[in-house]
Formats: C-alpha cells, structure tokens, sequence
C-alpha cells in the first residue's frame, strides 16, 4: 500500500539524526579536478541506494574546503562532483582534519590522505584489491578460451590460490587493525568461512543443504549491528537485503523466523534496530508475494506495538490501526462475514458460496479503474464459472442508481451485484478497501487465498494454486 509506505518512510527519516555527533568541529580539504565554478558536496551514504548531502563547497585555493562545528559521525562518505559522479572514503567519527588529494582518473590508485589513518588501513586493501581484480580478471579469460586441459586446470588452480591469497590479506588487516572502522568495513564484505571439510550423505555425495544451512547460520558473522556508523555505509542494507532474497524462503512461517533473527541481533543498538525494524516491514508491508500479509501484522505487533521507543502515541496508533484492520483479512484466514442485498432487496452472505472458489470484488461505480476493468470482469467471469468460480461485484458506494446504471452499461448482470444497502459496514476499515478495485480470492472453506490479484490474472493464479495445492498434496 502505497500510501502506508510513505507514511513509514517519513515517519523513520524524521525520527533519524544524521550526519552530526556531539564534540568539536571537523575540516575536510579535498584536492581533486572537480568543477571550479559549482559546489561540489559532502554526502554519506544511508543504504546503499541514497546519500545525504552534509556539506558543500566551492574551489579555494586549489581545494574544497568542507568544515563544519560539530564532528561527523562515522560512515562511508562521498564526495559528491555531480549526480552520477562521487567518490567515497570511511570516517570513523574520531578526526577533526583530513585532507584527500587524488586524480578522478583513477580515484583509488592516485587518493593520498594526511590526517586519518582510517583511509590508509581501507585504501591499502583497495589498491591492493585492484591489483588482485586485475589479474583474476586475465586468469578468467584464460579459463574461457583455454582449449589445453592442463592449461585450464593451471589457471584454475591459480584462481584459487588468488582468492586465498585475498581473503588471507583481509584476515591480516582486520587482525592487525583492531578497533578501527577502516577494520569493520573490510570485514563487513568477507563470507563467513565454511567447513573445510565438506559434509557427506549417507551415499557419499556432498550434502549441499548442510553447506546451504552453515552458511545462512554464519550469514552475519562478519557484520557488527552493534556499530551504529554501519547505517551511513551501503553495507548493512546490502547484506540483509541479498539474505532476505537468496536465504530465506519466501512463506510466512520462514519469513517470520528470518525476520525475528535479524531484528533480534539489531537491538544491541536502538539506532540500528530502528534501521533494521523499518527496512524488513518497509520490505514485506507491501510485497507482491502472495501469503507474505501475515509479516507486517507479526512486525507490527511485535515490535512496533511493543518496543518502539521512538514512536509517539500518535505514531503508534496509526500501527495499531493497521494492524485492526489487516489481521482478519490475512492471507489462510477466513474471510470475514459479508452480509449485502441485490438490486432487488435479496440478501446475500460471501460465506454462504457454495462455489469451488469465490472472488469478492470491491469497486465503485465512479472509477476509472473499475470502469476499464469492466470488461475483463465480465470476460474472466465468462470464463471461470465453468471451473466452479463465483464473483461478488460489490459497489462500495451507497448510491443503487450508480450501481444500476454500472450494471446495465458494463452487462455485468450475470453476476451477483451486491451492495451494503443496510449502511453495516465501512469498506476501508472492515475489508481495507483504499482504492478500487479491490479483489480477495476464497477457497471452498472461504479462506482468503489471495488478495488484489488483477483481475485477468486470476484464471493464472488459480491455475498455479492448484499446481501448488496438488504437489503439496504429494509430500
């Protein structure tokens, strides 16, 4: 929903204090063949995805000069010469002077820095990693246009010995760097390290799901979420996000267990945990997965309604007003009872279709949307009640004449047209009908299977419904 998404976003962004700590004042001069007539800015990253501006400066005397009176607070920052050109450098929250002198040729080959250690410790394993990137990238070619078996077996064995060679060199830099955030940074991009012995079957062949569970179970080894400077680098949104895609399977029981882990290991810091809290409910509060729903609801009732310290009373009754709203009509639940008449006076209850599938339909007779989609309506309608499917065409507005004049211009009398001529319900916060249309699909036992499926799409999803019912019924 994409007015509750906005609604999370500003709420999260303005409750977050950004770029400034307590204490005294920083000063950044950037030497660098930046525009000499424009502002060049001073960002950190925030995600991997954004930045936020902190600073800006004009060419003086050769340098950009960004200072300010208060210190920065650790991150990955930028310096930002244009929208889709900046180049970044860690700050650990402890310098006051920095200076950076470097050629945007080749930022990372040229960058020399006086006054912070920090950028010594990441950008020796920068330069070091370009070096090694260079030859991986010769050896790969090697590999794909060897046609000598011994040759390809030779580069493959260096290419081996070159990412041990690699992850050997982050192990030494993070040893011999211990408390810094140059450190943490470097470690934050190492894979957890694997068995080095590989599990077997019974039958001898490699167990790949025992490989497949140590490395989801040391997935966040390597990531400090006690450290809040990892919010202003791309790497905290980045790990979580690639766990959340490729480790976690996609129903509600595994999501909701992935999701506790994660949160669980995010609230050392309220900062982080506040992060972390947003970006999975951000994430799953509007999924288009089918059967996720029940996430938010689990999110919000145990976090947000519990231990959001940072919420007002306001805040949190907006969570709990969704959470009213959403828990009945979550995805495996039965749908609520829906009493409404017909054109004619008669009454009819949702609950009481006999039908194999039924699909309640909101719309109202003054959209666009539902205007459009009329004869699709009656198309998918055509086509499904010989496969045991009933609609419900249910005007959400308390106007029969409009309802009337729908039904005649869009010939949708076939089905039943119902609306809540006794005025019982109110759609959006009895079956959250925000915007038309608005469709749930119901089993035979009149659980809601899904929910805002387009309607010429719910021929295919009941056909996959099905697929997927049968090879369950299989297990």
């Amino acid at each position: 929903m994409k007015k509750s998404t906005l609604f999370f976003t500003l709420l999260f962004f303005n409750c977050f204090h950004f770029a400034f700590s307590q204490g005294s004042n920083y000063s950044i001069k950037v030497k660098i063949n930046g525009p000499k007539d424009k502002y060049v800015h001073l960002a950190h990253f925030f995600g991997y995805n954004q930045y936020i501006k902190v600073d800006s400066a004009k060419l003086t005397d050769g340098y950009y000069h960004f200072k300010g009176s208060e210190p920065l607070k650790g991150g990955i920052y930028l310096i930002v010469l244009k929208a889709n050109q900046y180049y970044d450098f860690v700050v650990s929250g402890t310098e006051k002077d920095i200076e950076i002198e470097a050629d945007t040729v080749d930022f990372v080959k040229s960058v020399k820095f006086k006054g912070s250690k920090e950028n010594d410790i990441l950008f020796g394993y920068r330069k070091y990693l370009a070096e090694k990137s260079a030859e991986a990238g010769q050896l790969s070619r090697t590999m794909q246009t060897a046609t000598d078996p011994t040759a390809m077996e030779a580069a493959r064995n260096k290419m081996n010995g070159l990412q041990k060679e690699v992850t050997d060199y982050m192990q030494a830099t993070v040893k011999n760097n211990p408390g810094t955030f140059a450190a943490k940074v470097i470690k934050a991009n190492m894979e957890p390290e694997m068995p080095k012995e590989v599990p077997k079957k019974a039958d001898g062949k490699t167990d790949s799901t025992a490989l497949f569970n140590n490395y989801k179970a040391h997935y966040f080894d390597n990531l400090d979420f006690t450290d809040e400077r990892m919010l202003r680098t791309p790497f905290l949104q980045s790990k979580i996000e690639k766990y959340f895609k490729e480790l976690v399977y996609q129903v509600k029981d595994s999501v909701i267990h992935d999701a506790d882990r994660v949160i669980m290991r995010s609230k050392k810091n309220q900062e982080v945990y506040r992060y972390v809290l947003w970006m999975i409910t951000n994430k799953y509060e509007n999924t288009e997965i089918v059967g996720l729903d029940g996430v938010f609801v689990h999110l919000a009732e145990n976090y947000y309604m519990k231990d959001a310290t940072w919420l007002d009373s306001t805040q949190r009754a907006k969570f709990v007003e969704r959470v009213t709203i959403l828990k009945p009509l979550q995805t495996g639940v039965v749908f609520p009872s829906l009493v409404l008449s017909d054109t004619l006076g008669k009454e009819f209850n949702v609950l009481n279709s006999t039908a194999k599938y039924t699909v309640v339909y909101f719309y109202s007779p003054d959209c666009g949307h539902c205007k459009d989609n009329a004869p699709k309506l009656v198309k998918t309608y055509d086509e499904l009640k010989l496969k045991g499917v009933e609609i419900y065409n249910i005007s959400i507005d308390y106007e029969p004449e409009k309802m009337l004049k729908f039904i005649n211009t869009y010939k949708t009398g076939k089905m039943k047209n119902l609306w809540d001529a006794k005025q019982k319900y109110y759609f959006r916060n009895n079956f959250d009908v925000y915007s038309t249309p608005t469709s749930y699909i119901l089993d035979s036992k009149k659980r809601i299977i899904a929910k805002r499926i387009p309607i010429e799409e719910i021929d295919g999803f009941l056909q996959f419904y099905e697929k997927q019912q049968a090879a369950q019924n299989k297990m």
